[in-house]
């Protein structure tokens, strides 16, 4: 797409015809990276980008990194969504019940896969991860009950929920389930691996943000291909100077979004483009993602990105349930929970680790979370009002 229509698109709110004035819009790089500070601190009605009679939802971030980011989305955007995932190798079609695990709350991953099932006749379940009603034990029920074919949510719950069923005595994948669909988190080559190792069916992720809107859902191999129409996404080196494809750099993404077009957004991910195999019948470049920069490990002069750290600890002999990293100045723990059935030695791993990396990091293994708590009843109840003794 034209670089003009990236910025005709941004010049539709009153927060990039503020921020572009007297800015030469013919020379792209001449053009100021959007922040996401400038995104957290501006209007939320200057960033709307339509009239607000079409406006379909709104959003925001979790703010777990500071103030929320707004976020609108157009009744026409609302449609290029859910194409992003009708168009993807997951192949949801009427013939699908998907579970959709992600939280319907402000962020946007849930409400796109409803909108997708709808567009295609797909049935749908919601069971938010936010609510009190759904807790891990009544998913691994509710996919006992209605047999979903797809699973949505996050990696994390994949691990948890898997525990859940294992404590329960249920074998999974249960009847039916063809595919999971992750997104909220990184999830490494090694990581997708394991996954569909644990889960034995194939794994899909789907990449993107409350800022951005889904943007690429990755294809059999994991890859996400650049070819969302609507999106330019750019690699630019610590000075915001263009990369060379195959060079790990930091993330700018524009889009043409309706509800908040956004122009040259520096997101704080650390990216990679890289040329297709010449061997390959799709020649649609790929991006890499390797999170982002505040998950990054700085030990002895070496960078350890999240995907780095993933590529470790999903090699192990035996992968931890649950994991953290640790960092105090130049001192790195591993923290580790494991399952009751595993035993494991933290000295082991610690060898393993120096053997594979040369980190020297020490090990923990401790619960994160309780399992009895993974297993636990429902907190939330109905008010009763009327009552017999």
């Amino acid at each position: 797409m034209n670089n003009s229509v990236f910025v005709s698109s941004a010049q539709r709110s009153k927060f990039y015809q503020k921020k572009l004035a007297g800015v030469d819009l013919t020379n792209w790089n001449n053009i100021p990276f959007t922040t996401k500070d400038e995104l957290r601190n501006a209007s939320a009605y200057d960033l709307l980008g339509v009239p607000v009679e079409e406006v379909a939802t709104y959003h925001e971030t979790s703010g777990t990194t500071g103030t929320p980011t707004p976020s609108w989305y157009s009744h026409s955007d609302v449609t290029k969504e859910f194409k992003v995932i009708l168009q993807s190798k997951l192949n949801l079609n009427e013939r699908d019940i998907l579970l959709n695990r992600f939280p319907f709350a402000l962020a946007i991953p849930s409400f796109i896969l409803y909108w997708a099932c709808q567009e295609v006749g797909a049935a749908h379940i919601g069971a938010d991860k936010a609510s009190l009603i759904t807790p891990d034990q009544r998913v691994v029920e509710i996919m006992q009950r209605a047999k979903p074919t797809i699973l949505a949510l996050l990696p994390s719950e994949a691990e948890k929920i898997y525990e859940v069923a294992k404590q329960l005595h249920i074998p999974f994948p249960t009847k039916g389930l063809r595919a999971l669909l992750l997104a909220g988190e990184l999830v490494s080559p090694k990581r997708k691996k394991y996954f569909e190792k644990l889960w034995g069916v194939p794994v899909f992720t789907f990449f993107g943000s409350t800022e951005t809107g889904g943007l690429f859902v990755s294809d059999e191999d994991g890859n996400y291909r650049l070819n969302h129409p609507g999106v330019k996404v750019e690699v630019v080196d610590d000075k915001g100077h263009p990369v060379s494809n195959g060079v790990r750099g930091h993330g700018v993404l524009s889009t043409t979004r309706e509800g908040m077009p956004l122009l040259r957004y520096y997101n704080h991910d650390l990216l990679e483009i890289r040329d297709a195999d010449p061997n390959s019948d799709d020649q649609t470049p790929i991006l890499i993602h390797y999170g982002r920069d505040e998950n990054i490990i700085n030990w002895n002069g070496k960078v350890w990105t999240f995907y780095d750290l993933q590529e470790l600890i999903y090699s192990f002999d035996h992968i931890p349930l649950l994991w953290k990293v640790k960092q105090k100045g130049e001192k790195v723990t591993l923290v580790l929970q494991y399952t009751p059935d595993q035993a494991v030695s933290g000295d082991a791993i610690k060898n393993k680790i120096y053997e594979q990396s040369d980190l020297d990091a020490d090990v923990r293994i401790e619960d994160i979370i309780p399992i009895k708590k993974l297993v636990g009843k429902p907190a939330y109840s109905k008010y009763v009002h009327i009552e017999r003794e």
